[in-house]
């Protein structure tokens, strides 16, 4: 079953009704992305960073209905002060990402989904960064964003 790394962003958007700077819809597409890991379809991977992450943002209470339903089709992974260390000597401009990449590959993710595609571009040799929209739209699904 397919492994995705589940960015903060598309957990944010999943909750709150988003729209991006042309006023069009970003929401839907993450809702359908994670509703489709309830339904079986591939396994999201949750990290104590996503989840420190929703905290700091003030989304974490939002987020544990979500996170609930997700549960059984949920891996947990534990970020761990190695990891941070870690992140920090390989890209000390862009820690928080590139801590995402070191949790995903440890958690065997096949993808990281995020809608910040441009953020993570450079991290693309080690694990492959797809866009929510783009990444349901491979599997056929009918988005509109």
């Amino acid at each position: 079953m397919t492994k995705l790394y589940i960015d903060t962003n598309i957990l944010i958007y999943a909750i709150e009704d988003s729209e991006n700077i042309y006023g069009s819809d970003i929401s839907s597409s993450s809702r359908k992305l994670l509703f489709e890991a309830v339904t079986c379809k591939y396994q999201v991977i949750i990290s104590s960073w996503t989840l420190k992450e929703l905290e700091q943002k003030s989304k974490l209470s939002e987020a544990t209905f979500l996170l609930t339903l997700l549960k059984k089709k949920t891996i947990s992974i534990q970020k761990t002060a190695e990891d941070e260390e870690l992140a920090k000597e390989q890209n000390s401009d862009n820690v928080p990402d590139q801590l995402h990449c070191i949790l995903a590959k440890k958690a065997g993710a096949d993808y990281i989904v995020t809608r910040n595609v441009d953020d993570f571009n450079h991290f693309s040799s080690i694990i492959p960064i797809v866009k929510q929209k783009n990444y349901c739209e491979f599997f056929r699904f009918s988005i509109s964003e």
